[in-house]
């Protein structure tokens, strides 16, 4: 079976998921997503296909990764059937997005590290001359701009932001850590105190689908990041050791230690500013933070500048999360260079 692209393959057992049953028989070095013997493109996500046996949408994990030239995906569900739990799994392969190198990669400075001009997706085409061209913007200019072209480009489906705070309550954010305020958050929370969060449910609800400003995701509300900033107590070092991606930019410490988030997933993973960067980081470079995983991802080094490249994403290439699915043919993350 064969939807979008996507082969099926149905299992009773996901170990022997490459042994030769109905036909399909795998290389031993092809990444199997049971092992966890490979590393993943992106942290893992979620997709929808269908119930093999209802016919009906089912949500599946959806895990990626490089293998020679192709990109392979893989969905996998645990689903009932008639009171018997079967591994359901879908395959996908894409050829690996390759960029001019001579015009388009950004070179490489030493121990693999990457310059704070657009950091880790520095192979993306376009993107630095687009960086370029606001470096002389103000926030609050590149803000409006980036919010008119959102909802002249998805309408209704675009979800509204909610009325800006006063000054004083949005510095109390910096007052915890007692670190100096960062002017474009301040300036973003005055004009806006992020997406509507029930109109975006509601939007899904109707629609299954929604857009807002975090690359199609929900900008937190003040409230929200005051909660996590005041009570989520996420100052305790890490057990395990963080690996700041590039590295010497994240500093060994626990998920939002000295971090104010900006979106969360819903799932306990955050992007965030970092007010405490290590040696090679900058303060107020955003950092996206997955509690299942030891990686801490720069995006960006300021808020200014996390926010035009996802202006640039959708504007010039028509790549936007939104929660569901995406527009373009790879989410924004799959563009992110981990290693």
């Amino acid at each position: 079976m064969y939807q979008n692209g996507w082969q099926r393959i149905y299992f009773n057992d996901k170990n022997n998921l490459f042994e030769d049953r109905n036909g399909f028989n795998v290389p031993s070095d092809v990444p199997n997503p049971f092992l966890g013997l490979q590393t993943l493109l992106r942290g893992a996500s979620e997709v929808d296909l269908i119930h093999p046996i209802t016919g009906e949408p089912q949500r599946y994990k959806l895990m990626e990764y490089q293998f020679g030239d192709y990109v392979l995906k893989y969905a996998t569900a645990d689903l009932d059937v008639d009171g018997e739990i079967f591994t359901c799994v879908w395959r996908k392969t894409e050829p690996f997005p390759r960029m001019n190198e001579a015009n388009q990669l950004m070179p490489e400075t030493e121990a693999g590290q990457y310059p704070h001009s657009y950091g880790v997706y520095h192979s993306v085409p376009g993107m630095k001359a687009f960086i370029e061209r606001y470096e002389n913007v103000s926030f609050a200019h590149l803000w409006a701009e980036y919010d008119a072209f959102l909802n002249e480009k998805f309408g209704r489906l675009c979800i509204p932001l909610l009325p800006g705070r006063e000054k004083k309550q949005v510095l109390a954010a910096f007052e915890v850590y007692g670190s100096e305020p960062i002017g474009d958050f301040v300036t973003l929370y005055t004009l806006c105190d992020g997406n509507d969060t029930d109109a975006w449910l509601d939007q899904i609800d109707e629609e299954g689908y929604a857009y807002a400003h975090i690359g199609g995701n929900l900008l937190m509300n003040l409230s929200e990041i005051l909660n996590e900033v005041e009570h989520a107590g996420r100052s305790v070092k890490s057990q395990y050791p963080i690996e700041s991606i590039p590295a010497g930019y994240v500093k060994n410490n626990e998920m939002l230690s000295s971090k104010i988030p900006i979106h969360h997933d819903g799932g306990g993973n955050f992007i965030a500013i970092d007010l405490d960067p290590d040696a090679e980081g900058q303060y107020g470079q955003i950092v996206e933070v997955d509690h299942e995983y030891s990686e801490r991802v720069v995006l960006a080094s300021s808020l200014k500048e996390y926010v035009t490249i996802l202006y640039y994403f959708v504007k010039e290439l028509g790549i936007i999360d939104n929660g569901e699915d995406f527009e373009g043919e790879n989410p924004l993350s799959f563009y992110i260079r981990r290693k």
